[in-house]
């Protein structure tokens, strides 16, 4: 068990107190860095009690501090990370082998700023000033019971947001700016903190040693449990066809516009769809619907695959068509490509169709059959 530290929630805050001297790698601007100076880390939750956040200060630094001081805590002895997420909802994942205990714990909730790295900027920094983006943040702390040093305390923060990526990843959880598949959000923070009581310091957190073992275990675990327990993603609320779609923007408005801009071919096949709500009622009818959800899953993949160049455009709708035209059924054992003429699949249009046109298409002909 790790025990020099102890944790206590404070006006919605967690406070984290040491009780022996640590060694500390921080990405906050308020005692950022590697230190051996701080005696408090603090995960703040910067609502102060709004639906809103609300900076304390003229800068983030400043902002850190301000809260800092109001928990009565010296600003100079503390670093500090902000979130939007209920710090009480903290996830929290303990490992041990032999001597070394690594503890994990994280707040998180990316559903409104997910990222990708290399996705679309939201700000260019200029002079300090910045603009505050939508609330979503993943905050981890990690605390190791040896001493580590400098070399080891970066790669563990590496290891870290690695585990985190992969955390991430796992939900299939979309990037709010592009189509990828998020890794975390642009305002996630981290914050290790290594004794520096013990005989000698590991040199080593690399994936290879038993140290980057359990800080990819635990810090992936915490990650995972703080989101299901901040917004409930998992595994059965990632399992709906709204959800699979976000990314690639397909809702039931997108598919209304795609309708009406293809409504005479679809009206060759008597696809009339009367009012976009109409639509919705067919859509969400079939949120749930696990042979639909799978197979759009798998379609989504191949465009994954392309847009990473691992696939040919041809070959990736030539299968696309063929796993939903061939792999969507109703319970009576009809499949979709039995229940439109050759026609459907033969229009003049479709062979000028984008991947996600194609899923567009086959997407109306389905929920119209059902």
């Amino acid at each position: 068990m790790n025990n020099f530290f102890t944790r206590t929630q404070k006006h919605g805050n967690t406070v984290f107190t040491f009780s022996s001297p640590v060694r500390v790698l921080s990405t906050s601007p308020l005692n950022g860095g590697i230190t051996e100076h701080l005696s408090h880390i603090v995960n703040i939750n910067c609502m102060n009690g709004s639906y809103e956040c609300r900076m304390l200060g003229n800068t983030y630094e400043e902002d850190l501090a301000e809260h800092v001081r109001s928990l009565g805590i010296a600003p100079s002895c503390a670093t500090a990370l902000s979130t939007a997420a209920w710090t009480e909802l903290a996830a929290t994942e303990e490992l041990h082998f032999r001597g070394l205990t690594v503890t994990a714990v994280a707040t998180g909730g990316i559903d409104s700023n997910g990222i990708h790295p290399g996705d679309p900027s939201s700000y260019y920094e200029e002079s300090g000033n910045y603009e505050l983006l939508p609330p979503g943040t993943i905050n981890i702390f990690l605390f190791i019971n040896q001493p580590l040093t400098d070399a080891a305390m970066v790669r563990a923060m590496m290891l870290c947001s690695e585990a985190k990526a992969a955390a991430v990843s796992q939900l299939l959880l979309g990037s709010c700016y592009s189509e990828e598949i998020a890794t975390g959000s642009g305002t996630d923070g981290t914050v290790i903190a290594s004794s520096l009581q013990g005989c000698s310091a590991l040199t080593d957190a690399s994936g290879h040693s038993k140290l980057g073992e359990l800080i990819g275990k635990s810090v992936k675990s915490a990650v995972k449990q703080a989101l299901l327990n901040q917004t409930a993603a998992s595994g059965p609320r990632q399992f709906q066809l709204s959800i699979r779609l976000f990314r690639y923007k397909i809702t039931p408005g997108t598919l209304w516009d795609f309708y009406i801009g293809y409504q005479a071919v679809f009206e060759k096949f008597k696809v009339a769809f009367a009012t976009p709500s109409s639509l919705e009622q067919h859509f969400f009818a079939h949120n749930l619907t696990s042979n639909l959800v799978l197979c759009v899953s798998l379609y989504l993949h191949l465009m994954d695959q392309f847009r990473w160049n691992l696939i040919m455009q041809q070959e990736a709708l030539r299968e696309g068509k063929h796993l939903l035209i061939c792999g969507l059924y109703w319970k009576q054992g009809q499949f979709l490509e039995e229940a439109y003429p050759a026609e459907a699949w033969k229009q003049p249009e479709l062979l000028y169709f984008s991947l996600r046109e194609q899923l567009m298409y086959l997407l109306l002909l389905y929920l119209w059959q059902m």
